[in-house]
């Protein structure tokens, strides 16, 4: 079965299945590949909507270190450097039947510091280095196709990305006992980001999704997760326009276990259909990204404190190593 129908069948798992009432507490992330990131890929959102009357907003701060060389006959990809992320997200359920959002990121392409530190990682757990034996803590995004440099970034830069509006419509409540979830969830993304610093993709984006969400009782605390899939629809961009294509699948999985009252731990999976044309897996590539953490829940001020690791499972169309970091606030009235 290819990634593409994997990823459409995904939610319907969940569908089916009655269980019981937790949330899962994710990490908002989405494929922040330097090439990639520019697009409308949303990221990771749960079923439940943002209760009537509050405000839930968050800042999510995520380092990307990319290290990647590959060639081929005709093509060849550079990337080497790291990605600063710094994310503004609001969501506020406006009716009984809409939640409407907006992201805001900030990008900042570096140099970085990181590379030895992530050598030393995959070291220790007996993970291959072979991607890092170049110059370490370099800047140099690039790739090229037939003999022309068609995209290079080597020079730091700082700026504002492209703004994602979005709106949520629940198919599916949970009701009083059970704890089903079913969400349709549209985003818009806007080219307010510069694409000639790779901050932005040069055109509008758009996505729709479903999002099924349950739970159960795992070592006697609960056990929420959620399945999700959807389409992104590809504007006409100014990265590689020749080899963009117009349709991108995704989907993935995440779960929650809640180890005590405050403290959880959360695993999320997280994949994409190719974004380009292209004989590199590192540009052309299906992609799943693994993400791994914990949250920190202070219940009483509805703040959650989240932080994660995320490696690349399959395919090199991913960040080789990321930090991700948030706080997020469910606010009054």
């Amino acid at each position: 079965m290819t990634i593409a129908r994997t990823i459409i069948a995904l939610p319907l798992l969940l569908i089916s299945v009655p269980l019981y009432a937790a949330g899962v507490d994710g990490f908002a992330l989405r494929n922040q590949h330097p090439f990639l990131h520019v697009y409308g890929l949303p990221a990771l959102r749960e079923a439940v909507l943002a209760e009537r009357g509050r405000t839930d907003y968050g800042v999510m701060f995520t380092v990307v270190n990319n290290s990647e060389i590959k060639d081929t006959e005709t093509e060849s990809i550079r990337l080497d450097g790291e990605t600063y992320f710094t994310d503004l997200m609001l969501r506020r359920r406006v009716l009984d039947r809409l939640e409407l959002g907006i992201d805001i990121p900030l990008v900042k392409h570096s140099t970085g510091v990181l590379d030895d530190a992530i050598a030393n990682w995959h070291d220790i757990w007996g993970m291959s280095n072979s991607k890092r034996n170049g110059p370490a803590n370099e800047l140099n995004y690039f790739y090229s196709n037939n003999g022309t440099s068609e995209r290079q970034v080597s020079s730091s830069s700082f700026g504002i990305g492209d703004v994602q509006l979005s709106a949520a419509i629940p198919l599916v409540a949970g009701g009083e006992d059970g704890s089903r979830y079913v969400t349709a969830r549209f985003s818009v993304k806007l080219p307010t980001g510069d694409s000639a610093d790779l901050h932005g993709s040069g055109a509008a984006d758009a996505a729709l999704g479903l999002y099924a969400q349950d739970s159960t009782q795992l070592l006697g605390r609960e056990f929420a997760y959620l399945g999700f899939a959807g389409v992104l629809a590809l504007g006409d961009g100014d990265i590689l326009p020749e080899q963009q294509k117009s349709v991108v699948p995704y989907g993935g999985l995440a779960a929650t276990w809640h180890a005590t009252d405050q403290f959880g731990v959360t695993a999320q999976l997280q994949a994409q259909s190719a974004y380009f044309d292209s004989d590199l897996n590192e540009l052309g590539g299906s992609s799943i990204q693994l993400s791994v953490g914990g949250v920190y829940r202070l219940s009483r001020h509805g703040i959650s404190l989240r932080f994660a690791l995320v490696e690349d499972v399959i395919s090199d169309a991913t960040p080789d190593f990321a930090v991700h970091l948030a706080v997020h606030v469910s606010g009054e009235r």
